[in-house]
């Protein structure tokens, strides 16, 4: 299978497998709102069966019977407020209470970059995600040798790492991103790097620093890395791969080097003012619709082919220009 075949094959897979993970993301969190109040649902549910069922013989009942048929029916409204409405309130307010620790707990260890406060938040991350929440405040965050998938982690849908702050001498000044691996998760709207504070003013300093990342596979439609600085320490081999060829059969095309971007979907990203060094941009999906005005670094770079690396160039001349 040739490269191109490959990468529309892995294209169209990776979208089915998408958007059955939201399908299977909804009805679970269903599930968790639902599961806790079952025993008093079921209780519910076979009393209104009952009732309804003796509904069209409540005339031919005795007085007494009738006067407990009536009081049945008080039953199953005791039930319904009590075992069900009050059931769903109070796993309401715990569910929020547990997202706030939780939200506390990546604040907490967003700086302790070691294994422990890796794991610890990773965990935060996962049970988030089992809330239904995605968007994650990760400002000033300090992690390497990092993977979201590896943790069980899909989404972080609207999640910030850099929200432009600078001189409050805070914990939210500087972001380092290093040897992580986003491959394969839903980046959407992730703001990197909202902005360089001291954009155009020629001084080097770094704010957001994203380097040796790899973004294999992942959603980053209108993700954003204004003003980051995005580095690869290693070159990328020029051959992503190796032919075979065989007496009896056609040649086969064996992928040895994934670029960061493989296969990443990065319609309406913006890299606005971003720098680069080393980038390798081979494979990645819906380039041309991502916002490069301003970017340095690119002329190194490697793309697909000269066209893309052409338009490419030309957009990052276009300085501090929104397109979007």
């Amino acid at each position: 299978m040739s490269p191109k075949a490959s990468k529309v094959k892995r294209s169209v897979a990776r979208r089915l497998r998408d958007r059955a993970r939201r399908y299977v993301g909804f009805i679970r969190r269903i599930w968790m709102w639902v599961e806790p109040a079952r025993p008093s649902a079921l209780i519910l549910v076979l009393l209104l069966t009952t009732l309804l069922g003796l509904l069209p013989i409540f005339r031919g009942l005795g007085e007494l019977q009738q006067g407990i048929y009536v009081e049945a029916w008080g039953t199953v409204f005791d039930i319904l407020i009590v075992g069900v409405i009050l059931t769903l309130y109070e796993i309401r307010r715990d569910r929020k209470e547990s997202i706030e620790r939780y939200f506390e707990e990546i604040d907490d260890f967003k700086k302790w970059n070691s294994e422990e406060g890796r794991l610890r938040i990773a965990g935060a991350v996962r049970r988030l995600n089992r809330f239904g929440k995605t968007g994650i405040d990760f400002g000033g965050i300090e992690i390497s040798d990092f993977a979201f998938r590896s943790h069980d982690i899909r989404s972080i849908k609207g999640s910030t790492f850099y929200d432009g702050t600078w001189g409050e001498m805070g914990s939210r000044d500087q972001v380092l991103l290093e040897r992580v691996d986003f491959s394969y998760v839903d980046c959407s709207e992730v703001i990197f790097s909202k902005f360089h504070p001291l954009a155009g003013l020629n001084i080097d300093i770094v704010f957001a620093s994203i380097k040796d990342c790899v973004f294999v596979e992942a959603e980053l439609s209108k993700a954003i890395f204004n003003g980051a600085y995005l580095e690869w320490t290693s070159e990328h081999p020029e051959d992503l791969g190796v032919w075979h060829e065989f007496a009896d059969e056609p040649p086969s095309f064996q992928q040895t080097h994934y670029p960061p971007f493989w296969n990443a979907n990065l319609k309406a990203a913006s890299f606005v003012d971003a720098t680069f060094k080393n980038a390798d941009f081979r494979g990645a999906e819906d380039i041309l619709a991502c916002n490069f005005s301003g970017a340095k670094g690119l002329e190194t770079s490697l793309f697909d082919d000269d066209d893309t690396r052409e338009a490419v160039l030309r957009m990052s001349q276009v300085k501090g220009k929104n397109l979007a």
